[in-house]
Order: C-alpha cells, then structure tokens, then sequence
C-alpha cells in the first residue's frame, strides 16, 4: 500500500537543539533518535562519525515503571534490533562470540542513553541486573552534561585574547 505524499508547505519547523548547550569544542556529542520528541543519546566525539553512518532511533524497553529508554537501529531484511550501547562496546572492547553471548553491556550510571565509553562495561546478565535501577532514578542526560560540561576547562573568549 502507497503512503499519501506528505505536505510540509507551511509545516512547522522543531528545532530540539535550541536552549541546549553547544557541544561543538566538548569531547561528547548528541545523536538525536527522534524527530517527533526531544530524545537524544551522549556518545563521545571520537564516535560519533562511525555512528552516523546509520540512522539510530528509540527504543522503548521494559513495562511500566521499569521502562528504560535506548538508541538503536534495525538492521536486515527482517528489521533486526542493535543496539548502540552494545555496537560501541564490541567496537572498543572486542570480544568471542562465546563471551559475546554471555555476557551485556551495563550503563554504569543507570542512565541507558549515556553511551560514553566511560559509562560503559561489560557485565554478566546476573551483575547487570543487580545495577539496574528503576525508571527516574537514574540521572537525566541533561544532569549528566551539566556536571560534564562543569568539569571542562574554562575556554578564552576571543575579546579576552590580546593582540
């Protein structure tokens, strides 16, 4: 079945990124994972060119209160689920297939869409669990990024440079 094309004459434009810091001189960056809702994932910067080779999107795991968000894509004729987490994981820290199927990768903070490599370990299904944490009391990305961004050096404004 054809889909109706789409008028976006007069539509208006979402622009997420305005009132977000700028992440342009920082060591991270934000992929964006919707288009209808302000939903984005942390990666560090060093990754960020090898993942926009695909287009990630949401994930909305679990039920309820233990409802956890994460980025992935769906890759193959039958739409299968990767996960960015994991991709980034394997891509840093290679494993066997063996240790692969055992083991996970575990958001250190609680927070799934915090995908830097310093927020990420591997871990066995039991340990993972054991770090899970319930939905809200993980901390929010935006939480995440002010600390982050606090910790950074302060940078010289171009009027403070003399000449």
């Amino acid at each position: 079945m054809m889909q109706a094309p789409v008028n976006i004459i007069g539509a208006r434009a979402v622009d997420f990124e305005q009132g977000l810091p700028d992440l342009t001189l920082t060591p991270w960056r934000r992929v964006w994972l919707s288009s209808r809702e302000p939903i984005w994932t942390l990666v560090d910067a060093e990754d960020f060119d090898w993942l926009m080779q695909w287009q990630w999107n949401v994930w909305h795991g679990g039920r309820g209160k233990e409802c956890f968000l994460y980025a992935k894509r769906n890759t193959g004729v039958r739409r299968d689920t990767v996960r960015m987490h994991r991709e980034l994981q394997i891509r840093c820290e290679p494993r066997d297939d063996d240790y692969l199927a055992r083991h996970v990768v575990d958001h250190i903070n609680g927070q799934t869409l915090d995908n830097r490599r310093a927020n990420r370990r591997w871990s066995t299904k039991r340990d993972n669990s054991i770090n899970r944490r319930v939905r809200g009391e993980a901390p929010s990305l935006d939480k995440i990024l002010a600390g982050l961004l606090a910790e950074l050096p302060p940078r010289h404004q171009l009027e403070e440079i003399p000449f």
